[in-house]
């Protein structure tokens, strides 16, 4: 049986922020991001002159029935992770145009 330091040693150890820059409409890093649970916070970073919206929404479900945010210039949305909660997205014009198809995920904890 492991002891209790190496039983600990092999939990995953997650950050408690992640930031994800948006630079041309596109995700850095645009693969999966994973916070901590409950505590977790994932940055949304413009780092373009221009208003994009942010489309989340849960795996598993059609991304029509997830919710925008606007994402101002050069500015930042931060998404809290809870236990278990995992999403993809997208990233829009603000017309809600993808321009080459962007998007990422999924961020989790």
């Amino acid at each position: 049986m492991a002891s209790p330091a190496v039983a600990k040693a092999k939990m995953k150890t997650l950050p408690k922020s992640a930031t994800i820059k948006i630079i041309n409409q596109t995700a850095v890093p645009s693969g999966e991001v994973e916070v901590m649970p409950d505590v977790g916070r994932v940055h949304f970073k413009n780092e373009d002159g221009k208003e994009y919206k942010i489309r989340l929404w849960r795996l598993g479900t059609e991304p029509h029935f997830g919710i925008e945010l606007v994402l101002a210039p050069n500015g930042t949305i931060t998404i809290v992770i809870r236990k278990d909660d995992e999403f993809n997205y997208s990233i829009t014009s603000k017309n809600g145009i993808m321009d080459t198809g962007h998007g990422g995920g999924p961020i989790k904890n």
